[in-house]
């Protein structure tokens, strides 16, 4: 299978932007798509990361949006419905697999496609290049190995929460990582051991395949 990871400047996309302007991160797949006149209909599934006032502004903007056709949560988890552009038509094909959760970040939204052709993978990311300023990480041909399904929103603490959504705000999960435990730790003003109990709790409960930036 070929597959490639890119990320993109996502502050004029639908979520990226809501995102952003509140401060929150998101992690999350799209389940299902279709096409509905000049318009893509994408199901999606998501974990929202932030401080609560954060995540409840967030959550008011996305109810304001017209672009978003229903939507529940459950806690941090977000199922909803939301309308794409036209232009996304070649993203959205049978060809196309979600090899790990989609993240967004910081402005930045990182995506891992994979397609059993290679010129299925291009027209899709040319997608995001017609749109985005968007940088291809790798495109490799390679078999993966597994690939990242959210199954059921685990029960995390408070500080576990915390811990998580300051390590994505910060580029951690990224590949090179942009900052250490350590710096999180002075970031969250709690002890390194503290800090980096609360974060190690949080991946083992929520994704322990989320992390793999190459399948």
């Amino acid at each position: 299978m070929w597959v490639s990871q890119i990320s993109f400047d996502c502050s004029n996309a639908l979520l990226g932007k809501i995102a952003s302007n509140n401060k929150v991160s998101l992690v999350g797949y799209p389940l299902s798509s279709f096409q509905e006149k000049k318009e893509i209909i994408v199901n999606i599934a998501g974990t929202i990361f932030g401080k609560e006032i954060d995540k409840k502004s967030f959550l008011k903007e996305l109810k304001e949006s017209n672009r978003i056709i229903d939507f529940e949560v459950n806690g941090d988890f977000l199922v909803g419905t939301i309308k794409e552009h036209s232009i996304s038509m070649e993203f959205y094909t049978k060809d196309i697999f979600h090899i790990a959760p989609v993240v967004i970040s910081e402005n930045i939204e990182t995506m891992t496609l994979g397609s059993f052709r290679k010129e299925s993978l291009i027209k899709a990311i040319e997608v995001f290049e017609k749109l985005h300023n968007t940088k291809i990480k790798y495109i490799k041909n390679r078999k993966i190995k597994n690939i990242s399904i959210i199954k059921q929103n685990p029960d995390l603490t408070g500080k576990q929460k915390e811990a998580m959504g300051l390590a994505i705000k910060h580029g951690y999960y990224e590949y090179p990582r942009k900052i250490d435990v350590q710096d999180l730790a002075r970031e969250s003003k709690l002890s390194f051991s503290t800090f980096h109990a609360h974060l190690r709790k949080a991946e083992q409960k929520l994704m322990p395949f989320f992390f793999n930036n190459e399948p």
